[in-house]
């Protein structure tokens, strides 16, 4: 570097000397003061040629150390990705674990809304069967003069418990406000998260920018190294490597995380989904038990209505069905006579347990006669009955409310015990 200088600095002085005794010789000013300054100009232009030599020198250096440090820096990214993507991986797998179980979940709550639902159709029918029965009723009951004063009373009693059901229910819609309102907070309280997420995933937009624009600056300098030795086109291929590794565990990177995301939007729309049926599951269960109460109600109003305009009554104890039918003799009535249809509906409507009816074949096989000595008309048998069970002498009849309300007669052996219902 030092004899470069020496040979430029001997260049410039030989020029100046020639330029100089050309000009003595002419003896011209001008001329003289013309290749002075040229001299000079030549001078300041290699001292800049001499500081751009060293600059550029110190240039190639430091590019040098930057290329060490940046294939280092690239090594550990490489590493950080890596673990982000075993990371991420672990995550989907739970992530993927948790909606099978919240798929399963919401299965069962399906199975569990649809049983219900049927139960309330049932039900519905049933409520349905009983208001009309009771409508029937209460026609009947118009025509009685003396019972209609005691009905009123029973009427303005129940009014009374209506009132009662009825401040209940405004109670019970308060609460229901309450819960409205309660579930608007947690609706907002639900769009604050969301707001926040987007905030986050915007600065992740923004940080994703940042990394393009650094790479796009890396690439710029990676041009700008081409021009260097032997041992930086080692480097640049090393680099190369390495960035292609990090391009392909940036893009598993970004797909590791759109899949999380949409897990994670999965996994909310099947808590959604879970939270829902089992509202709706709540819902049939209270009306289940709100339906069952109503029925039950209507039963017990049904069976002492229909005592008091029939003269129907159970006996109290388990007997033999003629031990029923001496009871009810000794009450001043007889063992039940069902020769209508209505009635029969009537009787299987509001008795609970089996019992016996005036119904027998006991003085000759298979001609059932009533206790009034009267043919039996209609019969509402249960399937395949009557049958004298495995060869027993099966000759009274019994009621079996659990059965089909018109297929619930079954015979059964005269000696049995059960209570018998009688009419006067």
């Amino acid at each position: 570097q030092f004899s470069n200088y020496s040979m430029i600095t001997i260049f410039i002085r030989i020029l100046m000397f020639f330029f100089l005794a050309g000009g003595l010789s002419i003896g011209n000013k001008c001329v003289v003061l013309s290749t002075v300054c040229f001299s000079l100009m030549c001078i300041f232009l290699v001292a800049a040629i001499v500081v751009l030599h060293i600059k550029l020198t110190a240039e190639r250096e430091v590019q040098a150390t930057h290329m060490l440090q940046s294939s280092s820096r690239d090594q550990t990214e490489k590493d950080l990705l890596q673990n982000s993507f075993n990371s991420l991986s672990q995550k989907k797998l739970e992530l993927d674990s948790r909606v099978k179980d919240l798929t399963a979940e919401k299965s069962q709550l399906q199975n569990n809304f649809n049983s219900l639902s049927q139960k309330k159709l049932e039900l519905d029918s049933r409520v349905k069967d009983l208001t009309a029965e009771k409508s029937q009723l209460q026609n009947n009951f118009n025509s009685l003069s003396q019972k209609k004063l005691e009905l009123e009373t029973r009427v303005k009693d129940l009014t009374a418990e209506k009132i009662h059901l009825q401040n209940n229910f405004s109670s019970l819609s308060q609460k229901k406000l309450e819960l409205d309102s309660r579930v608007k907070d947690l609706t907002a309280e639900k769009s604050q998260l969301q707001n926040n997420f987007n905030s986050l995933s915007q600065k992740k937009l923004e940080l994703d920018s940042r990394v393009k624009d650094l790479t796009a600056e890396k690439s710029q300098i990676q041009n700008n190294f081409n021009s260097l030795s032997q041992k930086r086109l080692e480097l640049e291929t090393r680099v190369k490597d390495l960035t292609a590794e990090k391009s392909q565990l940036q893009n598993n990177f970004n797909s590791l995380s759109q899949k999380k995301l949409e897990l994670e939007t999965r996994v909310k729309d099947l808590t959604a989904e879970k939270s829902q049926l089992q509202n709706n599951f709540n819902s049939l269960s209270q009306k289940k038990l709100a339906l069952e109460r109503r029925v039950t109600s209507l039963s017990e109003e049904l069976k002492k209505e229909s005592s008091k305009q029939d003269g129907l009554f159970m006996s109290s104890e388990l007997k033999s069905w003629s031990d029923s039918r001496q009871y009810c003799r000794d009450h001043g009535a007889d063992l039940i006579i069902i020769n209508t249809e209505e009635k029969q509906r009537h009787i299987s409507s509001f008795i609970k347990e089996s019992v016996w009816i005036g119904l027998s074949d006991t003085e000759n096989e298979g001609n059932m006669k009533w206790v009034d000595n009267s043919q039996m008309k209609q019969g509402y048998w249960a399937r395949g009955e009557p049958n004298n069970f495995q060869g027993r002498n099966e000759d009274c009849i019994e009621l079996m409310p659990s059965d089909l309300i018109l297929n619930n007669w079954n015979d059964r052996s005269c000696s049995e015990k059960k209570k018998g219902i009688c009419e006067k």
